[in-house]
Parts: structure tokens; C-alpha cells; sequence
């Protein structure tokens, strides 16, 4: 739906207004936040309610660290190939994006709020060069993306704020776009049904602790009287709490239990699934959260295939926005950020290790390079590659070669005798 510029910023006056008969999709959106989206099994389901779930938790926390944990560096294409610039005004605002926030905790507010709710935002605020000075979080509750006269803009309802922001100095990462290519839609949005059954789940088996594991009826087909009814009743809880160890039944009373243990009632079984479902949502791997156990070998995969499909896919979304919204004009053409995933290997010293072995033996990394990312100093000799032939620098591999060739033509008029007499002169 489109809006013009006048209307947008309140200049023209709309007859139309929401109502309960018809409220806006505004109106649907915020009661949804607020109350959540009510599914079959009687849970709502919001992002707070979602949070809750310890598999949602672990899936947004494993994915906003993640990314939040790699290197993110702005580089410039020139004459000479790469290189990262260091002093640059868009790697002073990623560097230090307001006096509230580090780095780290600003890329973990963004992207956890980019995987659960499917949007985050931020407010780039600039100075008079137009350059970016500070970015501010915005939650995606107070913004409501609107098209005007073919311009993207968005509304703002929380304070603090301009009531209406231009696309230019809002930085918006969004998920998966459904029917609506402005905003993305929140994964819980989608599978509210999923996550209310793991909620029921939770609420059941906290339910049933909360009002004791049995729970049992007395019957009798005489009639029991309120003196002998409470006794008899407080003798039985005094075995389910024990208090004692034993209790009598009169004659003619039957017991029959009514609940269900937390295994009975399939509680356990029901939330490991559900665990396995919110990873598959969310990309992560259920061994990642704790929630499926698997040989090393196949735990090592499925670590990598979350480095380079789902980490690498946030990191693209959010490199392009940067550039598109951070860097002039004129630094578009030569100037990109770019995440290191080498970051990833810095829990693992002998992941590390091989990465700078093979590296090195396959000529595509120097020694000062490796150091570089150790953070050592360099040392004089190190910027020169190596090949895998004796590990010899690639700049005297010509040397190299023409020396084997020339011993081996010193040798061509020689034999080895076989009585044991090498080397000998053959007339």
C-alpha cells in the first residue's frame, strides 16, 4: 500500500481511521506483539513468550554470538588488489556505534533481533557532511516501513525519535520477505503452532510438579461421611508426601490414580522433538543446543554447514546493507565490508594450526600472514610465498630447477657398477 509524502508526515487530513470492526494492520501487529498469536493448544505466542523456550534462546544466542564474534573489516579494491582501510569514518562508527553499546553488544542486539523477529533497525544519525556519527537500536515494534511516492520511509512511534525516518539513515536487516518485500516476516510468526506446543508442553509438566506427581480419587459404593472422609484423606497424603510410610483403607474403598507422570504424560519425549524442530527453524544444528548427540566426525560437519550456510547468509545481509547505507557515493564503487570467518578458528589452537599449514604448503598464504593473524610481529623473509617442493621460496624456483637439470646432466655418463664400484667412468 502506498502513501503520499503529505499524508505520510500528517500534512492531509484521512477520513479513513482503524477500528475494532476493522483495525489496521498497525493495530493487529502491536496487539500481536503484546499478547501474542493465540495457537490451537491455548498458548500465546510472542517473542518474549518464544524467548522462554530454552531451544529458542539457545538458537538466537548461538546466532547472534556467532556473528558477533567474527571480524568485521572494510576494504578497498585498488591498483594493487586488497586492502583494509583502517582510517575511515564508517570504520569509526562500526567500531564505536554510540556510548552505550561495544561493538559486540550492538551486533548481538541486531542480529538477535534480526532471527527472532525477522527485522532489525537502527537509526543512523549524521552530521552536517552527511556522514554517520552514531547508530542507534530501534525495537522493531516502534517501526512500521511505509512506501511514498515510490520512497521507502519509516514510522517511528517511540520517543526519542523523528517520527518519520528516510530509508537513507535507517539501517534495516531483514529476514525472509513473504508477501510483503519491506519487512521480514519473524520466524515465530510462522511457526507460532510449533513453538505454542513446546509452551503447552512446559506449562503441563510444570503443572503437574507444581500440583503433585500423583494426584488419586477414593471411591466406595457406600457412602462416606465428611468426619471419616477428611482422615482418610489426609492419611493418603501422608504417604504421597512422606510423612508416613504406610496408610489403611476401610473396607469397600477403591483407589484409583488420576494423573500422569511427566514420562507418561510423553512430556520429555515431546520437547527433545520440539528442540529438534526450533533448531531446524532457526538453522542450527540440534547438537549445537544440546539437543541430539552425534559422532564427532558428523557434529564437525554440521558445524560447517552452519558457518557457511546460515552464519554466512546473516553476514552477507548485513555487509551489503552497511555499504549501501554507511559509505558515500563515491567509496561505493572501491570501498566493501567483509566478515573474516578465519575468526571462527580461534577457539581451536590445532584448527588454527592446520589451517596455516596447508595454507602455507599450498602457497596461497605467506608466514607474515599466518603471524598477522596470530597477531605476531612479522620478520624479515615472511611476505615471501613457499611451494610444497622442499618449501623453498617461489621466487627461486627458476634457480632451483636449473640446478637439478644441471646435476643431472653432470651425471648422464655415469653408471652404478654392479660389483659395488659407483660412479664409474663408462669408456
Amino acid at each position: 500500500m502506498q502513501f503520499s509524502i503529505k499524508r505520510l508526515l500528517g500534512l492531509e487530513s484521512v477520513q479513513k481511521r482503524s477500528g475494532l470492526v476493522a483495525p489496521s494492520d498497525w493495530l493487529v501487529n502491536s496487539l500481536n506483539n503484546v499478547f501474542g498469536y493465540q495457537t490451537k493448544s491455548g498458548q500465546a505466542v510472542n517473542p518474549r513468550t518464544a524467548m522462554s523456550i530454552a531451544s529458542v534462546h539457545a538458537c538466537i544466542r548461538v546466532i547472534a554470538d556467532g556473528i558477533a564474534g567474527l571480524s568485521l573489516k572494510l576494504y578497498r579494491e585498488g591498483a594493487n588488489g586488497k586492502e583494509q582501510v583502517f582510517s575511515n569514518y564508517a570504520t569509526v562508527l562500526i567500531n564505536e556505534p554510540n556510548p552505550y553499546q561495544t561493538k559486540y553488544d550492538f551486533t548481538v542486539f541486531m542480529v538477535g533481533a534480526l532471527a527472532l523477529r525477522g527485522n532489525a533497525y537502527a537509526f543512523i544519525n549524521r552530521d552536517a557532511n552527511y556522514l554517520g556519527t552514531s547508530l542507534h537500536p530501534i525495537s522493531p515494534d516502534y517501526v512500521t516501513p511505509v512506501l511514498a511516492d515510490g520512497q521507502l520511509f519509516y514510522k517511528i512511534s517511540a520517543k526519542g525519535y523523528p517520527s518519520v525516518i528516510p530509508a537513507t539513515d535507517m539501517l534495516h536487516f531483514k529476514g525472509l520477505c513473504l508477501d510483503n518485500p519491506l519487512i521480514g516476516v519473524s520466524p515465530i510468526t510462522l511457526h507460532a503452532e510449533t513453538l505454542g506446543i513446546d509452551l503447552a508442553a512446559i506449562s503441563g509438566n510444570a503443572g503437574v510438579y507444581k500440583n503433585g506427581v500423583l494426584k488419586f480419587l477414593l471411591t466406595s459404593e457406600q457412602q462416606i461421611k465428611p468426619e471419616q472422609a477428611a482422615p482418610l484423606k489426609q492419611s493418603l497424603d501422608d504417604v504421597i508426601d512422606g510423612a508416613s510410610r504406610s496408610t489403611v483403607l476401610p473396607n469397600g474403598i477403591k483407589m484409583e490414580r488420576l494423573s500422569l507422570s511427566p514420562d507418561e504424560a510423553k512430556y520429555l519425549e515431546t520437547r527433545k522433538f520440539d528442540a529438534e524442530e526450533i533448531a531446524r527453524i532457526f538453522g542450527v544444528p540440534a547438537s549445537m543446543i544440546g539437543a541430539k548427540d552425534g559422532i564427532k566426525s558428523s557434529v564437525e560437519q554440521e558445524y560447517q554447514d552452519f558457518y557457511a550456510r546460515t552464519l554466512m547468509s546473516y553476514a552477507i545481509n548485513i555487509e551489503q546493507e552497511l555499504a549501501r547505507k554507511l559509505l558515500t557515493e563515491a567509496d561505493k564503487a572501491s570501498h566493501y565490508f567483509k566478515f573474516n570467518f578465519n575468526s571462527l578458528l580461534r577457539a581451536s589452537a590445532n584448527d588454527r594450526a592446520d589451517y596455516y599449514n596447508k595454507g602455507i604448503r599450498g602457497g596461497w598464504l605467506n608466514r607474515n600472514e599466518a603471524r598477522d593473524l596470530e597477531d605476531a610481529n612479522p620478520f624479515t623473509g615472511g611476505d615471501e610465498y613457499l611451494i610444497e617442493s622442499n618449501l623453498i621460496p617461489a621466487s627461486k624456483i627458476d634457480a632451483y630447477m636449473d640446478a637439478k637439470i644441471e646435476q643431472l646432466m653432470s651425471t648422464a655418463d655415469k653408471n652404478n657398477n654392479p660389483t659395488g664400484t659407483n660412479n664409474q667412468t663408462v669408456n
